[in-house]
């Protein structure tokens, strides 16, 4: 049995100093003891997916962040995992809990199953794995090797911890969140004459951004691919998969990187996937953050399927998770005038367009681990 303390110690002098996950009890200590670090950050996801795609925009922002979560929420996570971390070479570590643990006391009956096949799991998702240190003597050289393993490999490692392995720490300071009152909402009054196709968009976006100053993420789908042929720049990263991760990515970004203009360009169907997303948001209310979402109410790239976003209002929803701002509009002037007032975040944008994409518009040529690395690369430089 280690420390948390010491664990937590141990890490951050290698470099993490970033926590995000969802709570299990085997968890309890290293959660608590993050949570009262002065010197950590610790951002609490609703889902463990979530807590993945939080992890690689601190990544991406040129942190080392580590993601913590039972086993059973394994599951929520394999998408983002196989399509985000592994697809892009963003180097995480990961604790998961061994829950129903076959070779100890039976556990409730809903870890069994899991509880079986957790490495196997993290085996076909070609994710390395050993088991979480429980002797403070061995856990110094430990830690520095997986930081050597993940760094060298640009591969994500998880340490699979077994019940008992950290001391008890009782949490006496909880975490608050710094949202603020006098939230805005704001509804346009735009004619339907004024939307635009997602390509003007963009190019509004090109003409309206700093490749220095502004961070931009721009979600699966056509989105990413039209942010490319408007123009290729090292301050953009396009997503391919891990659908509805774009505000997850742009939350531990600006998080990581305060001094950036970070921008998320997501879609009615991508948010819809993971609205809760938007709640972590409102809780950490980071005031660098826009979150734009583009509404053509379909999954075009699909083949226009329509989404059920006609029937949400999008802009309530962000008000009730406590973004500072909340609008509606469909009008590039408006929306040119509103990128000039630099307005204080975290901010949500919901912004309908009329759908219709180019018969010849073009998949970006550089590779996601290209993308990867020259947008790091971009920030620290």
């Amino acid at each position: 049995m280690i420390s948390a303390e010491r664990f937590l110690d141990e890490a951050f002098k290698l470099g993490f100093s970033t926590y995000t996950g969802v709570p299990c009890s085997f968890l309890k200590p290293l959660i608590n003891a993050s949570i009262e670090s002065d010197k950590l950050s610790y951002i609490p996801a609703v889902n463990e997916g979530d807590a993945v795609g939080i992890a690689a925009g601190v990544y991406l922002g040129g942190g080392l962040p580590v993601v913590m979560f039972q086993n059973s929420g394994l599951g929520n996570a394999v998408n983002p995992f196989t399509s985000l971390i592994q697809t892009f070479e963003i180097p995480i570590l990961m604790i998961a809990t061994l829950r129903g643990d076959p070779n100890s006391h039976p556990d409730e009956p809903q870890h069994r199953l899991m509880g079986k096949i957790t490495t196997q799991l993290l085996d076909l998702m070609e994710v390395s794995w050993s088991w979480f240190p429980e002797d403070e003597d061995d856990m110094k050289k430990t830690m520095e090797f997986i930081k050597d393993r993940i760094i060298d490999s640009k591969k994500p490692h998880v340490l699979v911890m077994k019940k008992g392995s950290v001391e008890p720490y009782e949490l006496n300071e909880q975490l608050e969140s710094t949202i603020v009152n006098g939230l805005i909402t704001n509804d346009y009054e735009n004619d339907e004459s004024e939307m635009v196709t997602r390509i003007e968009f963009m190019e509004k976006i090109i003409e309206k951004t700093n490749q220095n100053h502004d961070l931009i993420i721009a979600t699966t789908g056509y989105s990413g691919r039209e942010l490319y042929a408007a123009s290729d720049r090292k301050n953009h990263f396009y997503m391919v998969g891990s659908m509805g991760c774009a505000i997850d990515i742009g939350l531990g970004l600006s998080i990581q990187r305060p001094d950036k203009r970070v921008i998320v360009i997501d879609g009615d169907g991508a948010i819809l996937m993971r609205l809760g997303a938007m709640s972590t948001v409102g809780f950490m209310a980071p005031k660098n953050l826009n979150h734009i979402v583009l509404d053509n109410g379909a999954y075009e790239s699909t083949g226009s399927q329509k989404t059920v976003s006609s029937l949400i209002d999008f802009k309530m929803i962000a008000h009730s998770n406590r973004y500072r701002n909340s609008i509606k509009m469909n009008s590039l002037k408006d929306f040119d005038s509103l990128l000039d007032s630099n307005m204080k975040g975290p901010n949500f944008i919901h912004f309908p367009i009329k759908k219709g994409v180019s018969s010849k518009l073009p998949r970006p040529s550089i590779t996601p681990k290209e993308v990867a690395i020259r947008f790091r690369e971009n920030i620290e430089n």
